[in-house]
Parts: C-alpha cells; structure tokens; sequence
C-alpha cells in the first residue's frame, strides 16, 4: 500500500492485528494492545470510528482465509480440517452501561466457503497443482462451525455431529473462536491461522540480542526480531543437506557487498549463540557491530527460509534503514516471502501472504503493477455524524485484475505521483512481470472486509 503519512495505512494494519490477538486474548486486552505501550493507560474506545468527541458503537470483520489441513494444538492434539477455506465474521459494539463487558459480542460466525465458490473469488493468476494443493475437504457444504442465533453464539461440531454448545453473547469476554481446541478441528485451524498473523516491529536490540543454546528446538523470528540466532541454527540444523548459511550469505550479497559468511557463534562454555559476519579480508563481526538496516534485512531473509514462519506477514516503511540505491534488494526479498503461486505449497513454498505500506516512491517503483494499492482520503455522508467524514479509501491500477473484476476503484500513475515524493520514476516493466498475477507486496484487500458503520 503506498500513500502519504498519516493517511490511514496503518490503521489497516491496526484492524488485523487486532483479530490476530483475539484469537489468544481477550476483547478488552486486545482492545488495549492496539498502539499501546502501556495497556493500562490505553482507552479502548479508539479502537471504534470517531469523529471528534463522537463515536460509532459498533465495527464489524469479514475475514476470507485458507487454513492448513492439518495442525497440533497446545496440548499435541492433532485437528484435521474439514474444509481448508473459511469466512469468519464479527460484530462488536461498544457498551457503556458499565454492567456488561465494556465491549460486547453482537455476533460471531465462522462458514466454509466451497471450493466453487474459492474459484470464484481468486481472479490473480495461479497454477492448478498450487490451488490443488491448497484446497481440501467437501466440494459443497453449507453447515457452520460457528453461528448466532439472537443472543446466542453456538459451536458446531465439524459435519453438524455431536451436541451444539451455546453461549450467552453479552457474557462472554472473548470471542468463541479463542476458545477452541483440536476437539473443533476446523474451528481451531482458523485460529491457529489467525495466531499467525505478525506486525513485524523489528527493533535493532532484539535483533543483536543472543540466544541460549535451550531456545533453539521452537526458536521462531518474534514480531520485535528477537531469537535471530537461535531460529538460524536450528534451521542449521534442520536442513543439513542444504547450506543455509551459503544461502543466506548469497541473499544478503546484494545488500552488503562486501560480505563473505554469515554464521552462527556457538558459546559452548557460555551456552550461548551469536549471529556474526565475516567479510572478505578476514574481519568478523557479531550482530551487536551490525546496522540497523542489514540486521533487518537478515531478520527477513531468515524468516523467508523458515516454513515455520506461514500466514500473514505486515510490515511498515521497509526501505527504513536501507541504502536507497539497495532499496530494490529489499523489495526482491519481499516479493520472494510470499507464498508463489506457480508451485505447489510445500516447506520451500509455505503459504505465505506480506503486505507492506510505504510512502517512498523508491518502494513503489520496483513494485509490481498487480500487487500495488493507493492508499487516499475520500469524503463520505455518515448519518450517525450528520455530517460528511473523511475515510480511508484504496484503489488500483487500471489494467489490473484488481480493477477488472471490480475489486477496487482504479487509479493512475499520475494520481500516485501526486501522493508521493517527487521524482517518482516509474518501471512499467519491473523485474516479475506483472501478468503473473502472484501474491505478494501488496494484496486483494477485498479479503479484508472493514465495516465502521452500525
């Protein structure tokens, strides 16, 4: 998504994160946990459309998602889905009434999507065997997981089997969806999916920090981008046929010219593990000596390599820290995280989906014409306001299969020239040609469905 500051790009990203923490936590901790350092002085009323000292009660999500077949719980249970692709639903509203949670459940619904239906919906170019890949379970079904019914939110159990449990919408403090285990196989996928979702905040202490030798058997890349060293040995060690360090090493060559070997340092009298570079004429140094900038290029690259690492990935202001010559380095590795559409979906082809903001005409420019978005402020009548508001509008490319199944309104490149800095250049033949239709920098944002309106 490219547009000016403080245009709305980020409360985009504000509205997934916030479903991806209810899916652990919650409505009035996740409520909190939106921008806010300190939960305790947060007010979770800015979390709902305002205008002035006015707010609108009540938002609702529609969220279209492809869930893993298969995956283990907390407890090791393995859950099996029923059907892979899913819509969920969710109606909250705020209550100040001070008796029933101060936010409220209006209503929760959690539907398959048949694969007619998916087939549909996908207009981006792909390959069959990579749908095929994706898409499982019953070709036609029309029974829910998860349901409301007047006050009431239900559970379902996959294939309508076993008893329906009910519950009491006004007294529950979080969503259905945070409660299931593998015992709702289906109904558990979609929120481990959800759990997945990341705001990468990479922060160059976390990312110098070492890891202890006992991190690395579940050692994942963390939103902040601690637990680098650790996730890169035990990638190490996973892949032993495969030279991770050569490939990483090749990937940040681009970056980092110089550059010769990137490893990691094990401290066996320690047990400690430092991620360190070596460069040509023999000098070696450990993370705490890196920038900023290629410490958050490794965190990336890691995390391209690690099939651990799948769903959805945010980023803001990627080129922040980068040399601008080396910007379309940034954005290749970018590209390259996403899940590709050309190959079936495997550990060397997660199903991966990034989206990123930005208002550097550096990033646009080596941006593909099908994955870009302009992000604008547009005038709307609100009768809860009794006036005209501005919101967040986004639009396409023309020639684009954004805008040519109706997806979005389109843009120019003039118009975008005119939200960016000057001297915006633009490539109209950038390095993946845009008729791929691939997943990647940008996104159908159609799939995120965002209603600030009662």
């Amino acid at each position: 998504m490219a547009g000016a500051n403080a245009i709305g790009k980020s409360n985009f990203f504000d509205a997934l994160i916030f479903l991806s923490h209810l899916a652990d936590n919650t409505i009035l901790h996740s409520a909190k946990s939106i921008r806010s350092e300190d939960q305790k002085h947060s007010n979770i009323q800015d979390i709902f459309f305002r205008n002035g000292s006015k707010y609108l009660k009540e938002m609702s999500f529609e969220i279209d998602m492809i869930v893993p077949l298969k995956a283990e719980d907390d407890l090791g249970q393995v859950a099996e889905a029923t059907i892979t692709t899913l819509r969920y639903f969710l109606t909250l509203k705020l209550n100040d009434n001070g008796v029933n949670e101060p936010i409220e459940i209006v209503s929760e619904q959690l539907l398959p999507i048949t694969q007619t239906e998916t087939k549909k919906n996908l207009h981006f170019s792909y390959e069959k065997s990579w749908l095929n890949s994706l898409l499982h379970g019953r070709r036609s079904t029309k029974i829910p997981f998860i349901s409301s019914e007047g006050e009431k939110i239900k559970l379902h159990q996959d294939g309508n089997k076993g008893r329906t449990t009910d519950f009491i919408a006004q007294k529950m403090p979080r969503t259905l969806l945070s409660t299931v285990t593998a015992e709702s196989p289906t109904a558990f996928l979609a929120r481990k999916e959800m759990r997945h979702w990341m705001m990468l905040q990479f922060e160059p202490s976390a990312l110098r920090q070492p890891n202890f030798v006992y991190e690395i058997k579940n050692a994942e890349i963390k939103p902040n981008g601690s637990n680098l060293p650790a996730t890169l040995y035990r990638l190490h060690l996973d892949k032993e046929k495969e030279d991770i360090y050569q490939k990483l090493t090749n990937k940040l060559k681009g970056l980092v010219e110089e550059v010769n070997e990137i490893s990691v340092d094990k401290d066996e009298k320690r047990d400690l593990l430092t991620l360190q570079l070596g460069f040509k004429g023999g000098l070696t140094l450990p993370a705490q000596s890196l920038s900023d900038g290629t410490l958050r290029f490794l965190g990336l690259a890691v995390i391209e390599l690690d099939s651990n690492s799948s769903g959805l990935i945010c980023l803001e202001e990627p080129e922040n820290g980068i040399n601008p010559k080396k910007v379309n380095e940034m954005v290749e590795l970018l590209k390259g995280m996403a899940s590709d559409t050309d190959y079936p979906v495997d550990d060397d082809n997660p199903l991966r989906q990034v989206i990123i903001n930005t208002h550097s005409p550096i990033v646009v420019s080596a941006v593909p014409d099908e994955s870009l978005y302009l992000a604008k402020k547009k005038e709307m009548y609100m009768s809860e306001f009794e006036m005209k508001i501005n919101r967040t509008a986004f639009s396409a490319l023309q020639n684009t299969w954004k805008t040519e199944n109706g997806l979005a309104e389109h843009t120019s490149i003039g118009e975008i020239i005119s939200y960016l800095d000057k001297g915006y250049i633009h490539n109209p033949n950038p390095k993946k040609d845009k008729g791929n239709g691939k997943r990647t920098v940008g996104e159908s944002i159609d799939q995120l469905r965002l209603n600030f309106q009662s």
